[in-house]
């Protein structure tokens, strides 16, 4: 199932980030990959569920990083997407990043999926360190 059918699927980072100040809101954006198994469970497992609970002060989007080649970077200039990559500092599938309107990150990025049954309370505790931030 493509990961659009669970998160919307991010297509402009400048025009996702700038609504968020006003909303004293977080952009947790989930960076994977079509053929990644890991993925597939953070998004069914723990984000899609809180987007579909409307969760306060959260917008979820999800960049599946093999399927665009370029898109608009947080500052509006179009860029190939592994610059995107880069900038954002993704280099493992999946990475879950949460930022701010700036487009600079709030909490710790998260890496891989779960395998020790702890991944909620990580993501937890990200969303509140993200938040508190702003």
């Amino acid at each position: 199932m493509p990961g659009h059918a669970l998160l919307p699927p991010l297509r402009n980072l400048h025009a996702e980030l700038a609504p968020l100040a006003a909303q004293r809101a977080v952009l947790v954006l989930l960076v994977s990959r079509q053929d990644c198994p890991y993925c597939l469970e953070v998004r069914r497992n723990y984000l899609a569920p809180l987007h579909r609970a409307g969760t306060p002060r959260l917008a979820f989007r999800e960049l599946e990083s093999d399927t665009v080649a370029d898109l608009p970077d947080a500052s509006g200039q179009r860029q190939p997407i592994a610059a995107i990559l880069r900038q954002l500092g993704v280099r493992f599938f999946p990475t879950v990043l949460f930022l701010g309107p700036d487009g600079r990150t709030l909490a710790e990025p998260l890496l891989g999926a779960d395998h020790s049954g702890f991944y909620g309370a990580y993501l937890d505790a990200r969303l509140q360190q993200a938040k508190d931030k702003l």
